[in-house]
């Protein structure tokens, strides 16, 4: 195995590094947040939102520490106004993953089907869309959900918590699930250009063993013919290739 063939897989991992960083952001709870305009602030007052989930809290009774309040992920209730850039947001964000995992396990096995070097160009096509729908996700960041007035789940949320009386700004901050969001981009823009720029593995060449004979011919004491054999074993050659003659 040399190096060529490693670099060949390239693109399948930093696909597949792309996909879980798609995922991450695309399903965690966190991808937008809103911190009250005071100095100070406690982290534990902010409130994320994500594409599919929104952070909130929830009550756990333990045996060893009794009754819990723990931040949690909720999928957003019904009624919950979704506008067309959140929509959008939902559409790219699962487009990706969907498309992007089924192209980065295909990746991982390009080694036992060997593609040729035109599927791997295709390959890396299909990586500039999972790369622009990626990216298109972050719609959100302009949707309802960054906006503290048209978010009715965190109008919801002020109003069953304590938090009633902070003022949270007009609009939102990018949360981890967007800074992983534009890390994801980033990196299926590379994995296309590395299926682009590297050479699919290469089946390894059928090879025929070669064999030289020379024939000896003696003649015995008695005047009979003795002829001999010799074979030096050669140098394998791939099937379809011609030996030259002795």
């Amino acid at each position: 195995m040399n190096v060529k063939f490693w670099l060949s897989f390239l693109p399948g991992v930093l696909a597949a590094a792309a996909f879980i960083v798609t995922l991450f952001g695309g399903v965690y709870c966190k991808f937008l947040s809103f911190t009250p305009d005071i100095d100070g602030a406690d982290d534990s007052i902010t409130l994320n939102f994500g594409i599919w989930y929104y952070q909130s809290w929830a009550i756990v009774e333990s045996p060893t520490q009794g009754t819990l309040l723990m931040q949690t992920c909720f999928s957003y209730p019904e009624g919950t106004v979704y506008d067309a850039k959140w929509k959008s947001a939902m559409a790219f964000s699962t487009m990706a993953l969907i498309i992007g995992g089924v192209l980065a396990f295909w990746s991982l096995l390009a080694g036992c089907f060997y593609p040729a070097k035109n599927t791997y160009l295709a390959a890396g096509c299909i990586y500039m869309v999972c790369a622009l729908f990626t990216g298109l996700s972050l719609l959100l960041l302009d949707s309802n959900a960054c906006s503290s007035t048209n978010n009715s789940v965190m109008t919801q949320l002020q109003e069953l918590s304590a938090i009633v009386d902070y003022v949270f700004p007009e609009s939102c901050s990018m949360g981890v699930g967007a800074k992983c969001t534009i890390a994801a981009t980033v990196m299926w823009f590379v994995a296309a250009l590395a299926a682009i720029v590297v050479e699919p593995p290469q089946r390894p060449p059928i090879t025929t063993e070669t064999h030289e004979v020379t024939y000896t011919k003696t003649t015995g004491q008695d005047g009979a013919a003795v002829v001999s054999e010799t074979v030096v074993k050669g140098e394998p050659i791939p099937v379809g290739g011609q030996v030259e003659e002795a």
